[in-house]
């Protein structure tokens, strides 16, 4: 009768080592291919926020005052973001009407220009916050304000922490500005904040 040959301890040792080389290799590549389609995501999360803006702004012939003080708003800062959400939803984060106040300021006619997934919202601090797939609540916004067709400044530059290379194709005429009503974007250097519980990419709706 004829016995089985089993592995002996070395050669189990050389399978596992090969194994652990292979994981090795592999992983970065999981991880980036999982960083794109967050990316993916997120672009398109935005792009759907700008055309419901631009939608907006068609309607009711200019954006709220809270999105047209600064040339950057960011939607972590404040209650920019349930501000955002009530000019979109027609509703308050929570699903309650919004007041007559609120109705006035961001949505006289309570029109439903996007409908947002509920997670894209999260309560931080007593505050709702917009997150994009990465978990990010810093999420800018430039509208053009004086309706001439370019947004002139807000837009990133090479203090946002991207590489000048990049920055050319990614703005190609800043003198000029972008031909658009509304850009949104995010920003990898945010996920290196202190407090930062998230991660961050650089994702730009016109780009």
């Amino acid at each position: 009768m004829k016995t089985k040959k089993a592995f002996t301890l070395v050669e189990l040792m050389i399978v596992i080592a090969i194994i652990g080389v292979l994981a090795s290799l592999l992983t970065p590549m999981i991880s980036s291919a999982y960083n794109k389609a967050l990316a993916t995501n997120s672009k398109t999360f935005m792009a759907n926020m700008v055309s419901a803006m631009e939608r907006y702004k068609d309607d009711n012939g200019d954006f709220p005052k809270f999105l047209t003080e600064s040339d950057r708003v960011n939607l972590n800062d404040s209650d920019n973001a349930e501000k955002l959400y009530k000019m979109l939803a027609a509703k308050n984060p929570d699903g309650s009407r919004l007041q007559s106040a609120d109705r006035r300021e961001f949505n006289r006619r309570l029109t439903v220009y996007l409908d947002f997934n509920m997670n894209s919202l999260k309560k931080v601090g007593g505050k709702w916050k917009i997150i994009d797939s990465f978990g990010n609540p810093n999420i800018y916004v430039c509208v053009d304000s004086d309706s001439d067709g370019f947004i002139k400044k807000g837009f990133p530059t090479s203090r946002d922490g991207i590489d000048s290379t990049d920055l050319e194709e990614i703005v190609p005429n800043p003198k000029n500005g972008l031909m658009a009503k509304v850009i949104m974007f995010t920003l990898k250097k945010d996920s290196e904040r202190s407090d930062a519980d998230y991660s961050a990419e650089n994702v730009f709706t016109w780009y």
